[in-house]
């Protein structure tokens, strides 16, 4: 199996810690300790992120009756943050967007991609503000548009702009934590903002006149990527698990997609405290989750956008993320998700 040092470079410190900050201080994280199953001595620790994974693998049932190993969820507000608690070895294995896990293999993370899901819908909007006089992305050149540094949202952004010859450096990006990027279309501080299914919802609803621009849809791949600690899986006991546990997300998915109405009540209504009315519409945008098989499909659309982001400054240098995809991995995890994907 492939080893890389474990010790934390300058670079890395660079790359992660600064996103850290613009998404919302340290990589602090609340602790679930309700969602430990089993009786055995392995446990796994789980970067989640809004109780998302957690959530869903609750209702589902799919966290009952885990064989020999329990989980800890520890719950994150972005993929950068998931990333910093990888670097620093407090979780084993994490979720996050294609953007994050590009940071990752920039800054030589020892991770390796376990999973990875594509979004078959909408995913993210670029959405122009009511009254902006933005009617094509083009027309974003030189106007302000809300994003989040080192996540997904921000990847979205590029490979938006990319369709019509546009760069980051061709509009005034305001760079925001996830959590606000919708609220600044509601202030009319920005022009324009990568929004997500809930924002999309929310502020449409207010103002019906708001030009959605363009969806991830039309221009991204849409992949989430879970990323395991290359420790963990040097150890057959935890690597046995962290393999039955994708399994397990992979099937709770597959639920979610044949029991709408239930997890619209979980989550959205539970969790993020939506109306069922607000809660099945942002489902609805928010789009279908299947699971990939680690194949080049998979690489090359990380790498397009990887070299996207060199194009567009925001790497020091050229990303080579067929680190995170080392054969063996790809190999054994891949085929865990034909058997578990309705």
């Amino acid at each position: 199996m492939r080893k890389r040092t474990a010790l934390v470079l300058p670079a890395l410190a660079a790359l992660l810690l600064p996103l850290a900050t613009a998404c919302g201080g340290a990589a602090s994280a609340s602790t679930d300790s309700a969602a430990k199953a089993g009786s055995g001595q392995v446990t796994l620790r789980f970067g989640d992120q809004g109780k998302t994974l957690l959530t869903l693998l609750k209702t589902s049932g799919e966290l009952d009756s885990l064989p020999n190993y329990t989980v800890q969820f520890d719950q994150f507000n972005s993929g950068p943050l998931v990333n910093q608690a990888l670097s620093a070895g407090v979780v084993d294995v994490g979720i996050m967007g294609d953007t994050p896990a590009i940071f990752a293999a920039a800054a030589k993370l020892p991770v390796d991609v376990v999973a990875a899901s594509h979004t078959v819908g909408p995913g993210y909007t670029l959405l122009a503000r009511a009254g902006s006089g933005i009617k094509t992305l083009a027309d974003l050149k030189g106007r302000k548009v809300a994003y989040s540094k080192g996540t997904a949202n921000q990847g979205f952004l590029i490979q938006a702009l990319a369709t019509v010859n546009l760069k980051q450096q061709d509009v005034t990006p305001v760079d925001v934590p996830l959590q606000n990027v919708g609220s600044l279309l509601e202030s009319g501080t920005v022009d324009a903002a990568t929004v997500a299914a809930q924002d999309l919802v929310n502020y449409t609803s207010a103002h019906p006149d708001a030009v959605k621009l363009i969806t991830g849809r039309q221009v991204s791949s849409g992949y989430a990527f879970y990323l395991a600690a290359q420790k963990a899986l040097a150890d057959p006991a935890e690597r046995t698990a962290v393999k039955d546990l994708v399994g397990r997300i992979i099937k709770a998915y597959s639920w979610a997609r044949t029991h709408p109405d239930q997890w619209i009540d979980a989550y959205y209504v539970k969790v993020n405290k939506q109306t069922p009315a607000i809660g099945k519409l942002v489902w609805q945008n928010s789009g279908e989750t299947r699971f990939a098989v680690l194949d080049q499909t998979v690489v090359d659309a990380q790498q397009r956008q990887a070299d996207l982001f060199l194009a567009n400054q925001q790497v020091p240098g050229k990303v080579d993320v067929t680190t995170e995809f080392p054969s063996d991995v790809e190999t054994e995890f891949s085929a865990v998700v034909a058997p578990n994907q309705q």
